[in-house]
């Protein structure tokens, strides 16, 4: 017989006895449901009984005291009391399946009917203390002597019938209990014994011939037959010797290939120690299997140190806040990031990718070290840094003139006023003096007229207004040139481009108004995030730019609009314009078509800088002879913008 055919019949025997025991099982379990059902369907009943009997001695004391004393006002009570018995009785006979019980609860709900009638009647037609009076109360004791031994029957049957079934209950549940027992150690025994029979008719053959297998170190013939086995046993103990055969010639071929293998994994090792870049193998959980020597380098650590060791402990980017592995990050390719803290050197760059190892998942970074060119960048940042502050003091020394000139005006008028002011204070003084010396109203009038006191009067305010301008005027211009001089912080800010452009137009007033007319077409309604030093430096020296290359009376026009998702920037101007020729350079360092004492050459290149390092751009149109126009784009600040790097 086949195996398929031995299986077959111990599923349908494993299949029939669980069935087996299943249904009995099953048919104890309902016996349980229903006692429990019926006992808890008694209990409830009992309970009702009970109610019913605290409610009934309410009931009788309430007519005690109507009987005593015939107070008009318990009858009300009594019949209320009543009509809640007898609803009482109704909700206990629906749950009652006996007859016998439903006959008796009947007969109580009649006795409680009968007894109301009565005592409506002492209510509204018997005189109290006659005998009609007497012969009711009479006929109520009866019924209420009745109505007390019903009850007390009926209690008493419904206790000995909730013990009844609560025994049954009891019992139910032990046999259950012994029966699940019994069914188990069955089922066990049943299991035990299809066991046995596999073991010896299926398992033993295969055994034989596995040993017998293990024994044979030749390829020479061996008896591995089994003649009471299943078919598919009896065919695998003939063709075992076939593949015994088979074996010798492919182990000899695998001894070739794991030797050629060998010599390419030396190969490969070699290669991998002599790359530059660590390279690592995490599996999905991101721990360390492989890496090679240069992981060692930048890990600063033995390679004892590193096998197993979660990716997280050297590279921190690459572990969540759970300390799980981030395999979503460990596939990107970050152009800087950091190894851990405790590491001198922490600067690298990583790219991962996916791999898939005899069916499992695996993980391959990259490590690249760049401490080097990050140092080398903060030293370029650094002079470049020096260098737009070198451009923006050369700048300020510019406008320095032209600042003074634009300062020197309010703060002569101011002068002035305070001069004029002087001469006030003298014929107030003067009058003040005659106000102690003449007693005469006549003389004061007259020294009051002389010193022309109403005018004086008058003019004052006009003086303090003016010379107020002035001081304002030059508080500003100071203020403006403060912030244009002083150093961005190192976070930027939410700026808005029309204010930049008015403090810049007033830094340059001077050095523009004498060879230019300005038109502002200032539109933007949004902001933009970065440093507004470094921008006031851009608009100065485009402007500047601007005022230079128009000979004798020009036009510059600054005008800004915003769309979706930037803000442009226009400064055009009438002057010589840019020669084609010097168009494609007019951004290089140190280029200029300015005399070597009036230009360094990075005035340009610096504001494409700044444009570049808030994420913008700038462009160039220019005819020669006809004048020039830079544009330029800057980002719109979004809701929690980053800062710019």
């Amino acid at each position: 017989m086949k195996i398929s055919s031995y299986n077959q019949l111990i599923a349908i025997f494993t299949l029939m006895s669980g069935l087996i025991v299943f249904g009995l099982l099953w048919d104890k379990y309902q016996n349980i449901e229903q006692t429990s059902r019926l006992h808890y369907q008694t209990k409830l009943t009992k309970n009702n009984i009970a109610h019913f009997s605290t409610m009934s001695q309410i009931w009788l004391t309430t007519q005690d005291l109507f009987f005593s004393g015939k107070q008009s006002y318990l009858a009300s009570g009594i019949i209320s009391q009543s009509r809640q018995l007898q609803a009482t009785l109704e909700q206990i006979k629906v749950q009652e399946t006996s007859e016998k019980t439903k006959l008796t609860l009947q007969k109580m709900k009649q006795l409680i009917i009968e007894n109301s009638l009565i005592i409506n009647k002492l209510t509204t037609h018997i005189e109290m203390k006659n005998d009609k009076w007497r012969q009711e109360i009479k006929y109520s004791d009866e019924a209420t002597t009745e109505f007390i031994q019903l009850l007390t029957t009926i209690t008493k049957d419904f206790a000995e019938q909730e013990k009844l079934i609560a025994v049954k209950v009891e019992d139910a549940n032990r046999a259950m209990v012994i029966w699940s027992w019994f069914l188990g150690l069955v089922y066990i025994l049943c299991i035990g014994i299809a066991t046995r029979w596999i073991s010896k008719n299926i398992i033993k053959p295969i055994e034989t011939i596995t040993a017998i297998t293990n024994k044979s170190r030749t390829t020479k013939c061996i008896n591995f037959a089994q003649y009471k086995a299943p078919i598919e046993i009896i065919a695998l103990g003939k063709a075992i010797l076939s593949f015994t055969q088979r074996i010798e010639i492919e182990k000899q071929k695998a001894e070739l290939e794991k030797t050629n293998a060998d010599e390419a994994n030396n190969r490969t090792t070699i290669l991998m120690n002599s790359v530059p870049t660590a390279i690592v193998l995490l599996n999905h959980l991101g721990e360390i299997r492989e890496f090679n020597h240069e992981a060692i380098r930048i890990f600063q650590a033995n390679e004892t140190d590193i096998l197993n060791q979660k990716i997280g402990l050297f590279l921190p980017v690459l572990e969540k806040t759970t300390g799980e592995f981030d395999t979503k990050f460990s596939l990107k390719t970050a152009e800087e990031a950091l190894l851990s803290p405790n590491i001198s050197k922490p600067y690298i760059e990583y790219s991962g990718r996916k791999l898939n190892i005899q069916g499992k998942e695996h993980y391959l970074i990259a490590i690249s070290d760049i401490n080097e060119r990050k140092n080398n960048h903060k030293a370029l940042s650094a002079l470049s840094q020096q260098l737009i502050n070198a451009e923006k003091m050369a700048s300020i020394g510019q406008l320095a003139a032209g600042i003074a000139h634009e300062i020197n005006n309010p703060i002569g008028y101011v002068q002035s006023n305070v001069d004029v002011l002087e001469e006030y204070t003298e014929a107030f003084i003067n009058y003040i003096n005659s106000s102690q010396k003449y007693s005469s109203s006549l003389k004061l009038a007259a020294c009051y007229q002389q010193n022309d006191l109403s005018y004086i009067i008058s003019d004052i305010p006009k003086l303090i207004q003016s010379s107020k301008e002035g001081i304002v005027r030059v508080t500003e211009i100071i203020k403006d040139l403060g912030n244009y001089s002083h150093s961005d912080s190192k976070a930027p800010e939410l700026l808005q481009i029309d204010k930049l452009i008015e403090k810049s137009l007033s830094l340059v007033t001077n050095e523009l108004k004498y060879k230019a007319s300005i038109k502002t077409e200032l539109q933007t309604t949004v902001n933009v995030l970065g440093y507004p030093q470094k921008l006031l430096q851009v608009f100065i020296n485009l402007l500047v730019n601007a005022s230079h290359a128009i000979i004798k009376q020009g036009v510059i026009t600054i005008s800004t609009a915003n769309t979706a998702k930037q803000v442009s920037i226009q400064i055009k101007d009438n002057g010589l314009g840019i020669k084609a020729t010097d168009l494609n350079s007019i951004f290089d360092p140190f280029f200029t078509t300015k005399p070597v004492d009036v230009g360094t050459g990075l005035g340009l290149h610096i504001v494409r800088a700044i444009i570049e390092e808030h994420n913008g751009h700038i462009t160039v149109n220019s005819t020669f002879g006809e004048g020039s126009q830079f544009t330029i784009f800057l980002p719109i600040a979004e809701e929690n913008s980053l800062p710019i790097k």
